[in-house]
């Protein structure tokens, strides 16, 4: 079954507008790269990828799950407790995405496409570097254990010469 984030309920409807900076940065003289927004509280804080990683020690030290990105053009959501991405639903909602299922998908039928055929060898890696082969054997292991997704396996039904 898709995995689901439990905190939804703590995402505030009220949140103040994103500031334009990493206030921590700003207060120390230090750069960011990206900017995230606690959709708790609605504090602003930078990203894993900058220095200081103020979004993860504000998940620290609040417990405040989920921060949102402020980048242009992006709208994902990460749980920091559950280890999830999310994306905003036409409803208000947020739903988890399985950004890895979905990129693997898209390289499998790349690969298929250029002649590859299932099963790929297990260390198999697209040219740019995807982990094709643990990618297979990821889902196939969800398969087995009975935690795959009952879309993602129609999903991986649909590649042609997918057997189970």
């Amino acid at each position: 079954m898709q995995a689901t984030c439990s905190h939804l309920s703590q995402i505030a409807s009220d949140l103040p507008a994103p500031a334009n900076v990493c206030p921590a940065c700003v207060a120390i003289g230090s750069p960011w790269v990206h900017l995230r927004q606690c959709l708790v509280c609605g504090a602003t804080n930078c990203c894993d990828s900058s220095p200081n990683r103020h979004a993860s020690h504000h998940f620290q030290e609040t417990a405040h799950p989920i921060m949102q990105t402020l980048e242009d053009g992006e709208d994902w959501a990460w749980c920091f407790v559950d280890r999830l991405t999310l994306e905003p639903q036409p409803n208000g909602t947020f739903a988890v995405v399985d950004p890895f299922f979905d990129a693997g998908l898209w390289y499998a039928r790349q690969a298929i496409d250029a002649g590859r055929q299932l099963p790929f060898a297990g260390g198999l890696t697209s040219d740019d570097g995807f982990p094709l082969g643990v990618w297979e054997s990821t889902y196939r292991g969800r398969h087995r254990a009975g935690s795959l997704d009952p879309e993602q396996a129609v999903a991986l039904e649909g590649l042609p010469g997918w057997r189970w």
